[in-house]
């Protein structure tokens, strides 16, 4: 993969999850503030393929990244869900 693909598949990365993180932030403050901040970004994201423990062995893709803003806010974020890291950022535009 060159350089500039994977930079864009970083920053697909990081969208998804800032858009998984707003949707459901969780209840501790700095979370909260994060949900509503104007400068909030993703900062140390990561995806990882694996698979979920099921007897099949469903494909499933773990998201991780620290969440943070200008105000010194951050929290850490983690998300997990079906599927291949591939086919998740293929529907992301």
């Amino acid at each position: 993969m060159s350089d500039e693909a994977a930079q864009r598949a970083n920053e697909r990365v990081a969208a998804y999850i800032l858009e998984q993180f707003e949707d459901e932030p969780g209840d501790d403050a700095a979370a909260q503030h994060l949900a509503a901040c104007d400068s909030v970004r993703v900062t140390d994201p990561d995806a990882q393929n694996g698979t979920y423990g099921c007897d099949t062995g469903c494909d499933y893709t773990r998201f991780k990244a620290v969440i943070a803003c200008d105000h010194g806010q951050q929290c850490e974020f983690k998300y997990g869900e079906f599927g291949r890291l591939s086919d998740i950022l293929v529907g992301l535009v």
